[in-house]
């Protein structure tokens, strides 16, 4: 994986797993080229998130392929570097400074605004801890284990109001006489008006 054990301490040393890739090319002199001659050769700028002060830069490696397989990827295909995340245009609690403010120090998602240090959060402002909590509640609202629940419920009571409507009642317009469906199909007529018996109960009372 290495050349060197040197590379390997180099390696061990830049390892940050908040580091930013920029990938590019420069131009390097062919060594004992007559006449002089060039190459391209792929750098690495990388970028600590949240400092970007600090900086690294050296000669693409091995390793960084797989280090940063999505990055390298992007710029093998000449397209813009992924996000791994939310867009920050996506969270509707930011405003527009607060988005230019966060690109300025490399955050340019919601994960990465929610994971943001906590001892660099002055580097986003006075809003800074408000904006990587309310980032946080985002997160969890968008996993949706509540939403998951509230679908499985839905469907328990609509399969139970479909059992209800098994027998239906129906009644023909003008005829007086109620009908019901049961399960088999069949109609039971029934008779509106009074109770039997009531009649004559009437006349006795008379």
């Amino acid at each position: 994986m290495f050349d060197s054990l040197q590379d390997a301490i180099d390696f061990a040393k830049d390892k940050n797993d908040g580091g930013i890739p920029l990938f590019r090319y420069e131009a390097k002199e062919v060594p004992n080229s007559d006449p002089v001659a060039f190459e391209d050769v792929v750098w690495v700028t990388i970028i600590n998130k949240g400092d970007p002060k600090s900086v690294i830069e050296r000669p693409k490696r091995p390793e960084d392929e797989k280090r940063w397989p999505e990055h390298w990827k992007a710029f093998v295909e000449g397209t813009d570097a992924p996000l791994n995340g939310v867009p920050l245009k996506e969270f509707p609690m930011l405003t527009p400074a607060d988005i230019a403010t966060c690109q300025r120090y490399h955050v340019r998602t919601v994960e990465d605004l929610a994971d943001y240090p906590d001892g660099q959060l002055r580097n986003l402002g006075g809003r800074g801890v408000s904006m990587k909590r309310e980032a946080r509640k985002f997160l969890e609202y968008r996993k949706g284990p509540d939403v998951d629940a509230l679908k499985k419920r839905i469907e328990e009571l609509e399969s139970k109001l479909g059992d209800t409507t098994a027998t239906v009642p129906k009644r023909d317009a003008g005829d007086g006489v109620s009908k019901s469906v049961n399960a088999g199909g069949e109609q039971q007529p029934r008779r509106k008006g009074r109770p039997a018996g009531s009649k004559n109960r009437r006349k006795k009372a008379g």
